[in-house]
């Protein structure tokens, strides 16, 4: 029995310690975040009870059930794989691309026909300027979209510290969790003694440690890499949605023969990859065509001229000896 209430009670309290669990929030209106809370809940009252178990019990039971809150638990977490947000990509970009080409007068054709390609390609920093002012603002969004998640984040936290007195709203919600561990303690029968009372100090402490976690969790190496990530995705997206909605193609701007949908979808990625990758693109293709423009120019210099006209009529007297 020990070993089961000692087992309930660790993994309730790496459930509260660990990622998304530790905001969830029951009015959310995210659902997975809901769900979550409901497991949170869930667990919670399977702690009460395991504390108050008296001997003969069915403790057989009560892991059971640990077992599938867990697992709920576990499939909650495991929803957002790699290869889902993958197919997300790939099934936005094939539905966006179909409607793109829908109205078009050649249908699906439209996607593989290859625009007419400009008459002459001005300078790469000016022509590609609007798309890195597109890939800044995607960046900025996102940006200030994780401050405020952030900073919603550390109040929620201040909040849980704060003073029942100093916020009617949050004296209800401390005076409903109250008087739900009352209720539980009527249903169950426990006493004010000593041991119950050492059971809500520990459960005190617990909270406190997980409202001190949840300062710092927005530095931890784990959220700054799924921060990160999902940065990453969700500029892919929209850059994705933004290129195929507004037909933007980079390489024909630059005057690169290529399929509608292949320019599409790269100019989407390079969009979506951030202001950085753009930057070094406009870079390398300015560089390279700065590049081609001096060897043109060096050509056409009267040295070079009579260098290749000397070595043409060395040739052709080579070929005149040989004969």
């Amino acid at each position: 029995m020990e070993n089961v209430h000692r087992v309930m009670f660790y993994q309730f309290l790496m459930f509260t310690l660990e990622g998304e669990e530790r905001m969830s929030i029951s009015s959310s209106s995210m659902p997975r975040t809901r769900k979550l809370y409901k497991t949170q809940k869930k667990i919670e009252q399977m702690e009460i009870r395991s504390r108050s178990l008296v001997p003969g019990e069915n403790a057989e039971e009560q892991a059971h059930e640990l077992k599938l809150v867990t697992q709920e638990k576990n499939r909650l977490q495991d929803r957002l794989t790699l290869s889902f947000l993958l197919g997300i990509l790939l099934v936005v970009s094939i539905v966006l691309a179909i409607a793109k080409a829908f109205p078009q007068q050649s249908g699906i054709l439209w996607l593989f026909e290859v625009p007419e390609l400009p008459q002459t390609v001005g300078d790469f920093a000016t022509i590609l300027t609007p798309l890195l002012a597109i890939s800044v603002a995607i960046e900025r969004l996102l940006e200030t979209a994780f401050n405020w998640y952030e900073q919603t984040s550390i109040a929620v936290a201040d909040i849980l510290v704060a003073p029942r007195e100093t916020l009617d709203w949050v004296q209800k919600e401390y005076q409903e969790s109250y008087e739900t561990t009352q209720a539980a303690a009527e249903t169950l029968r426990l006493e004010t003694t000593p041991e119950t009372l050492h059971v809500f100090e520990i459960a005190e402490n617990r909270l406190a440690k997980a409202e001190e976690r949840l300062r710092g969790w927005v530095q931890a190496p784990e959220y700054l890499a799924w921060k990160k990530a999902l940065c990453i995705w969700i500029g892919l997206l929209t850059g994705l949605i933004v290129s195929i909605l507004g037909d933007l193609g980079i390489l024909h701007y630059v005057g690169v023969p290529t399929p509608r949908i292949i320019d599409m979808l790269v100019t989407g990625l390079v969009i979506g990859s951030g202001p950085g990758p753009m930057h070094d693109l406009i870079g390398i293709l300015q560089s390279g065509r700065n590049a081609l423009n001096n060897l043109g120019q060096i050509a056409k210099t009267q040295d070079v001229q009579d260098a290749i006209a000397a070595l043409r009529q060395s040739e052709a007297i080579h070929r005149t000896e040989e004969a």
